[in-house]
């Protein structure tokens, strides 16, 4: 019985501590994260392919039907015909664009106001494989290019026309492999230098300095990204998941929160004495535990 007394004590004790720790690292937790993502439509449906230019979004589900929004997303209608969408393997910056031929090679086009000039294998351009067609140049940056190779890498070319590799994505356990990226996306105005590369496995990953550093980018939206879709118009980034399609908004990326010296002074100060606290409940419930020598009379 007293045991069984000593142990709730410990309990509570325990309960106890835990709920200060608590209560201290939200005292000093910068406030919740607003969801990057946030969901258009669809939920529940596989969205394999999008193209959003303002109010109008089409996509493509994984059964491989065609279906339209002309009110930016409320509702969605089969479109006739089912059509396929635009294709991914070619993009225009400037006067400038680049195109992944059929055997995975990338053409560079110089001045698209010469007719008679044509397209010519990029300088250095790696070889992406045949099918290869997910590529990418965000207006921000001139010359800026990236791709992807049927192997997964991501490529990027850099503003002096060097390519190099950017990106070679990790298993995401010991028994799963690697995801497989699935689209890359950028804005064709000047508008953000934002490169976003999604993958079945990671959601979508983002590198705003041109393809050189990269991040997770995908608070909110499932790890299944199978389609992206950049729509300037709209500041917007739409993608087609596992769950329907969702939107993420251009803005700043999230940033630590600061403190004031005084501020951070104080939260420093109870901390400190939450854990004194806590440790000193704790001795106390370990000294109810421990036996109790009793006198013999006799003796």
């Amino acid at each position: 019985m007293g045991s069984e007394h000593r142990r709730s004590t410990i309990g509570a004790v325990a309960a106890t501590c835990v709920a200060l720790t608590v209560l201290a690292a939200g005292a000093i937790t910068a406030r919740a994260a607003t969801p990057w993502w946030t969901p258009v439509g669809l939920r529940g449906m596989s969205i394999t392919g999008v193209s959003a230019i303002g109010d109008t979004i089409t996509v493509r589900t994984a059964g491989g039907t065609t279906l339209e929004s002309t009110d930016a997303g409320k509702t969605f209608a089969p479109v006739p015909g089912n059509p396929a969408l635009p294709p991914t393997g070619t993009v225009i910056s400037g006067q400038q664009s680049w195109h992944i031929d059929s055997s995975g090679r990338i053409l560079h086009a110089t001045n698209l106001a010469d007719r008679n000039a044509g397209p010519l294998p990029d300088p250095g351009a790696p070889r992406l494989g045949p099918g290869a067609d997910l590529i990418a140049a965000p207006a921000a940056f001139s010359g800026v290019v990236v791709a992807v190779g049927t192997d997964g890498t991501v490529w990027r070319r850099g503003q002096d026309g060097d390519w190099k590799q950017a990106l070679l994505l990790l298993p995401r356990s010991l028994v799963q492999g690697v995801p497989r990226v699935t689209s890359v996306t950028a804005f064709t105005q000047p508008l953000s230098g934002a490169i976003y590369v999604g993958t079945d496995g990671y959601a979508v990953l983002i590198s705003t300095d041109g393809g050189d550093d990269w991040i997770r980018a995908g608070p909110g939206l499932p790890d299944a990204v199978y389609a992206l879709s950049a729509d300037s118009g709209r500041r917007a980034v739409y993608a087609g998941t596992s769950d329907g399609l969702w939107m993420h908004a251009l803005q700043a990326l999230p940033q630590p929160q600061s403190y004031q010296d005084a501020a951070l002074v104080w939260r420093w100060i109870g901390i400190g004495a939450v854990t004194i606290v806590a440790a000193a409940l704790t001795l106390f419930a370990m000294l109810q535990l421990m036996p109790r020598r009793v006198s013999d009379p006799t003796s």
